[in-house]
């Protein structure tokens, strides 16, 4: 959202949030051409080390203006959600997957996203990685995490993606030790 890309792979985002949706940059349009050109069908949007504003309503509202430009070159958009977004967002106490008032807010984010942008991908999801808020910070399992998600999204046919790795940070410097703990 902030225009940097994550250990500057290619200098700034070409997403300028802050213009959109009014100033619509043309070289969204040389990049779903470029996509297309090659058979790539899906974005997702933002980084997985995700904020939740991304899914406030005045940026599903930017994010719906490139789904309508994408959406003549075949192209589907997906978002990496924060899993704490109800914390932030809903000001609830927790984002535990198991709480039912959880499941309903996220239920009633992905509709309101649909009702924006009816063919959206689906999400992108990092939790409980690198410092990402995740279901075992609630002493929920990825199963019921990913699940949680995956119900909302399949009324409305979206996929979810589900980032496998996990690993405690704290444990130690080296990640392939990490990975054997």
């Amino acid at each position: 959202i902030d225009g940097s890309i994550e250990r500057g792979y290619a200098g700034q985002s070409l997403w300028h949030w802050d213009d959109l949706p009014e100033i619509i940059d043309p070289r969204y349009y040389d990049y779903a051409r470029a996509c297309a050109s090659i058979g790539i069908n899906a974005t997702c949007l933002n980084n997985v080390n995700a904020q939740a504003k991304s899914l406030t309503t005045d940026y599903l509202l930017k994010t719906a203006v490139l789904a309508d430009l994408f959406r003549p070159y075949g192209i589907q958009v997906y978002l990496s959600p924060l899993f704490s977004a109800p914390i932030q967002l809903g000001r609830f106490p927790s984002a535990d997957p198991r709480n039912p008032t959880v499941q309903k807010w996220w239920q009633k984010k992905v509709a309101e996203i649909y009702r924006l942008i009816p063919d959206f991908g689906g999400f992108q999801v990092k939790a409980n990685s690198e410092g990402q808020p995740g279901p075992q910070d609630y002493g929920a399992n990825h199963d019921e995490g990913a699940n949680m998600l995956a119900a909302a999204l399949a009324p409305h046919g979206g996929a979810l993606l589900w980032r496998a790795f996990v690993y405690d940070v704290t444990v130690e410097s080296d990640r392939a030790k990490c990975a054997n703990k």
